[in-house]
């Protein structure tokens, strides 16, 4: 699989066997050669990849078969050729494909130089990097949020590409109709919510499909670059997400409302969204625009070309970070 997890060109390794439940598959394992690593510096993998997503009706499918989700945890070589563990958990990029970090600092043992990830999830690695260099200088900057906008977007068309579950989306070419519905309940309004975002509270923009927050954000207090450092942006969301799955907690509604300090959801009788005079306040008038959750009329895409308004660009930015 060297040649596959050399380059990010969307040719991945996989080799596991898909189970018949959506995200599932035969428990398997991605071994790595790390070559000469210096176990006095830092050593962390960057793995760009994706997971086709199980959902609560393939977790549930595959609870009934005695099968449960094993995330990817790290093994060892010793020189005698036996494996050990090293960590139980090192996550996955979750969704469409993006990057994460396997720290391995000070976790491998004296002469090792493979490792090996097993899972039973349905993941697929598009490129491996090994870094060992020292800690890198970093400082972080705060862009604040400046506006943000909800409105109606419609359905940017979906691209399937040629691996299972690898999809791209054309942000510029947008169907209004779709073969969606909104859980029934109530929404926040359209317009200016950029109040409801400045922090993390129990004030949520509450949208549904084929809705957008278009966000801006005031880059100009950034402190200029000095020689040789690069900057990055992070983008920083804090909020809930339902899904429309038979099988998920209370689908077809928007209540109940979550909130940060809940025990699980759906929570008990015990428990209630805050109710404090600002909540209220929230609750009415914010969230007034109201959806019965009937089903959508029409099943048909057409798909447009709408390039997006000075107003609803959006600017992914509101962690800025330096690096040397």
């Amino acid at each position: 699989m060297l040649d596959a997890v050399s380059r990010r060109d969307h040719s991945f390794a996989s080799g596991f066997t898909p189970a018949p439940y959506d995200g599932f598959a035969n428990l398997h394992a991605l071994t790595l050669d790390l070559g000469a690593v210096d176990g006095s510096k830092p050593i962390k993998l960057l793995m760009t990849g994706y997971v086709n997503y199980f959902s609560a009706t393939s977790l549930y499918a595959a609870w009934q078969a005695g099968i449960k989700p094993v995330s990817p945890y790290a093994e060892a070589q010793l020189p005698d050729g036996s494996w050990t563990r090293i960590a139980d958990d090192v996550g996955f990029p979750a969704g469409l494909e993006r990057t994460i970090v396997v720290d391995l600092t000070g976790k491998l043992p004296e002469g090792a130089h493979k490792i090996r990830l097993t899972t039973n999830l349905e993941i697929y690695w598009d490129q491996v990097l090994v870094d060992n260099n020292a800690e890198a200088e970093a400082k972080a900057t705060e862009v604040p949020l400046a506006a943000a906008t909800l409105q109606f977007r419609g359905y940017p068309k979906q691209i399937d590409l040629a691996s299972n579950g690898d999809l791209d989306y054309d942000y510029d070419r947008v169907s209004l109709t779709g073969p969606y519905q909104h859980q029934r309940g109530n929404y926040t309004r359209f317009g200016d919510v950029t109040a409801l975002l400045k922090g993390i509270d129990d004030r949520y923009a509450i949208f549904g499909s084929g809705e957008e927050i278009a966000a801006e954000f005031d880059a100009a207090n950034l402190p200029a670059l000095p020689a040789h450092w690069k900057r990055d942006y992070f983008f920083y969301a804090n909020g809930y997400v339902k899904d429309m799955d038979w099988w998920d907690a209370s689908p077809f509604t928007v209540a109940q409302l979550p909130f940060h300090k809940m025990s699980t959801y759906p929570y008990p009788d015990s428990e209630e969204f805050p109710l404090d005079a600002q909540s209220l306040d929230y609750q009415l008038n914010w969230n007034d625009r109201w959806d019965s959750g009937e089903p959508v009329r029409s099943y048909r895409f057409d798909y447009k070309l709408r390039h997006s308004t000075p107003a609803e660009d959006v600017a992914p930015v509101l962690g800025a970070a330096a690096l040397r």
